[in-house]
């Protein structure tokens, strides 16, 4: 990957139940579901469509409205460096949470998330060797 390229690694969904969520995946043919993880003692579950990595969260990260409606949260990238997005000023402007350290089941990441536009959130992220 060179210093600008972005890699699409999942699409992020708000749900109002991670269990009902996991159960509708195990349920309905062509999902798989891959695993559940952890982040700062909130679970996700990892499911696959396809070739396509879907995470689904009841809560995001960058924000704690649990009550916001469910639908899609945001697309995550791996870059081959946050700090060369970072230095970007048009990046910088649309930072809206992190950088972060972030360590589970799928590695440790470091992780920022972007707002581009109203409503449209990206997540980039650079693994980080153990």
């Amino acid at each position: 990957m060179s210093d600008g390229e972005a890699k699409l690694i999942n699409l992020a969904f708000r749900v109002r139940s991670v269990a009902e969520a996991e159960a509708l995946v195990e349920s309905t043919g062509g999902w798989s579901k891959r695993a559940m993880h952890d982040i700062d003692g909130e679970q996700f579950l990892e499911a696959g469509f396809g070739g396509v990595r879907i995470n689904f969260f009841e809560t995001a990260l960058y924000d704690s409205a649990a009550e916001a409606p469910a639908g899609f949260l945001h697309a995550s990238f791996a870059v081959p460096s946050l700090d060369a997005i970072l230095v970007d000023p048009d990046w910088r402007a649309r930072l809206i949470w992190g950088p972060s350290t972030i360590k589970g089941g799928f590695g440790h990441r470091r992780i920022a998330f972007f707002e581009p536009l109203p409503g449209c959130r990206i997540e980039l992220m650079e693994e980080i060797d153990e």
